[in-house]
């Protein structure tokens, strides 16, 4: 498999340097998920069950993103707690609605810490919620896991685990393949807040490698109804890649009225604006189109048919969104650091991620956590979007050498 390097320094990223994003069974396969490289987990049983505090934007601009999340959330739940739990527990879960906002966030992460006396916080959409849970959490001493992708940079002197895959996953194995494939002018649009400031400004930096020309940068302001104007921008640059940040329910939107337009499906888009979570709202308008994943149902495991045939026979058909599979796993890593650590002693919980492996439902082979990042390593792939929602692998990219540091 190829393996693309970043060129990313902290200096080229200076200017974007803001946080991520401001607004926004497999019962039997599960329970033999989570596995410790050659080592089999610290076998014990834990005095209660093992508690975690689930927090995600459930009503709001990015409740379907939040929704998702708590739907893949959920079904590990259910497959893991049917499997045994953690250390010998069913594992208790409290959830609550974060909104989306940051002081809520701060509001319900406390409530969890100090009066449900959670072992551990999994959850969250934007940047800002992150930042917040993040320091909360680190304060504390709890561990916290972000399902939630595009991570640009890692929480330093914190408990954090970027659970997602980041934004040098979701763009060097792109801008190569698009460039190649259909031509060097690209036009980017975004909507006007911090996370597809930072997304397309590491995308920049692969499109500099690739020698693509930029034609025009676009940011919308969040909640933009009318994209008429701009589509008829982007008519009249005529790139060769619409290249995407565009989030939420304005990513919906912007496609529907570029179809109606007459922009899509003729264009070739591409980016964020492209997640599974988004087609069922968006269909045909990008039946063709191209994206890079970390999952696809594509993907040829037991453990990925088993997953499949539980989510859709719990929440019907339709692809599956990418922020549920992360949630889904999610507990599978928890389950895998408890039991090394053999104890629920918060630090060293925390500890027993670094350099953690576990089975899931993306890989015959174990994915790991890097040590000092805190995030997984993983296979991505170019895929095409085809009728119905399959979200078709056409390239193994493999992993993806990225430049994530500590942002101090």
């Amino acid at each position: 498999m190829s393996e693309w390097k970043s060129q990313v320094t902290a200096r080229d990223m200076s200017s974007v340097r803001v946080s991520r994003r401001a607004f926004a069974g497999g019962v039997a396969g599960v329970a033999a998920a989570a596995i410790l490289g050659k080592r089999a987990f610290a076998a014990f049983n834990g005095s209660r069950p093992y508690k975690i505090g689930f927090v995600a934007p459930l009503t709001g601009p990015v409740a379907p993103e939040g929704s998702s999340m708590q739907r893949g959330f959920n079904l590990g739940l259910e497959a893991v707690n049917a499997a045994g739990g953690i250390a010998g527990h069913k594992v208790e879960v409290v959830t609550q609605d974060t909104q989306a906002v940051p002081a809520v966030v701060g509001t319900v992460v406390k409530k969890f810490i100090q009066e449900e006396n959670v072992d551990m916080i999994i959850g969250t959409i934007t940047g800002d919620e992150e930042e917040v849970a993040s320091k909360l959490c680190a304060a504390s001493g709890v561990p916290v896991l972000f399902p939630e992708a595009g991570f640009w940079y890692t929480f330093c002197n914190s408990t954090t685990v970027e659970m997602g895959e980041n934004s040098f996953d979701l763009n060097a194995p792109l801008v190569p393949f698009m460039a190649d494939k259909f031509g060097k002018k690209f036009l980017l649009i975004g909507s006007d807040f911090s996370f597809p400031h930072a997304y397309l400004g590491v995308a920049k930096t692969y499109m500099k490698q690739a020698g693509v020309t930029v034609l025009d940068e676009i940011y919308a302001p969040l909640g933009t109804a009318d994209w008429s104007a701009t589509i008829a921008k982007i008519k009249s640059a005529k790139p060769d890649v619409i290249y995407s940040g565009v989030v939420g329910g304005d990513a919906i939107g912007f496609v529907k009225q570029a179809q109606s337009l007459g922009l899509l499906p003729g264009a070739h888009l591409t980016g964020v604006n492209l997640q599974p979570e988004f087609y069922p709202a968006m269909g045909d308008a990008v039946d063709g189109q191209y994206a890079c994943v970390r999952y696809s149902e594509d993907i040829k495991t037991a453990a990925n048919d088993r997953f499949k045939a539980d989510y859709k026979k719990k929440y019907g058909e339709g692809p599956i969104p990418l922020v549920a599979t992360t949630a889904y796993y999610s507990l599978d890593f928890a389950k895998a650091a408890v039991e090394k650590a053999g104890t629920y002693d918060k630090k060293a919980v925390f500890n027993a991620f670094k350099g953690l492996e576990a089975k899931t439902i993306l890989s015959d082979k174990p994915i790991r956590i890097d040590p000092t990042t805190m995030n997984p390593s993983y296979p991505m792939y170019i895929t095409q979007i085809q009728k119905g929602g399959l979200y078709k692998i056409v390239k193994d990219v493999g992993f993806v050498k990225n430049d994530l540091k500590c942002e101090s």
